[in-house]
């Protein structure tokens, strides 16, 4: 098990009744992740029930956002490529992972994990790394990553650029990290005055934009 910020993560399968399949989950190991919270310096203990379900639903949510705003970056590159051509370099093509939400009940009490797609990783290209995170504008130091990973902090550094012009200054995604062609666990970060008049017009902007 690996302890993040507030989260564990490790190893763990999905199994269905009937041996149904719900791929990705269920034909492989998937990444198993559940909330925590500090007792001291050194302890953890588990949300309760409730709290721990709100918590993953916003962690679920900000997939799904950050999912739709690289769809609004491939979006704005698909454009461009057909008025200027293609560009002398890939364009990496990159996804986050899919998640979902398990809920085990008892009599006594209920539990709530995130169920994530495996990430495979590796020595060489497929090095799990945090490309961006929430806290600074700039990158982390690429003197010591591979030739391929400075090339997707590049690239995510204009996904966010992308992102923030088209939805007219109100959100981008942030913290990217993950390994190979998958993100996980982003952040969408958006400007403290939005207000919910806002929002609704950020989703009209998207569904215009990726659909239109």
């Amino acid at each position: 098990m690996k302890t993040g910020t507030f989260k564990t993560s490790h190893p763990g399968k999905v199994t269905l009744d009937n041996n149904s399949e719900l791929l990705p989950f269920t034909n492989g190991t998937v990444c198993v992740k559940q909330m925590y919270e500090r007792n001291g310096n050194s302890g953890i203990s588990r949300m309760k029930g409730h709290l721990e379900l709100d918590a993953l639903l916003v962690e679920c949510n900000c997939v799904r956002w950050a999912s739709i705003l690289m769809d609004l970056t491939y979006q704005f590159i698909a454009r461009e490529v057909k008025t200027r051509g293609e560009p002398p370099y890939p364009i990496p093509m990159l996804r986050f992972t899919r998640v979902m939400i398990a809920i085990v009940r008892d009599h006594s009490a209920s539990k709530a994990f995130l169920v994530e797609e495996w990430i495979k990783t590796d020595g060489g290209d497929h090095q799990f790394i945090k490309y961006l995170n929430n806290r600074l504008g700039v990158p982390r130091h690429t003197s010591n990553l591979v030739p391929k990973a400075e090339k997707l902090i590049e690239f995510l550094i204009f996904a966010q650029h992308v992102q923030w012009m088209k939805t007219r200054y109100l959100a981008f995604t942030a913290d990217y990290q993950g390994a190979g062609d998958l993100l996980t666990d982003p952040q969408i970060m958006s400007n403290p005055y939005v207000s919910l008049v806002h929002i609704s017009f950020l989703f009209i902007v998207l569904i215009n934009l990726l659909f239109y």
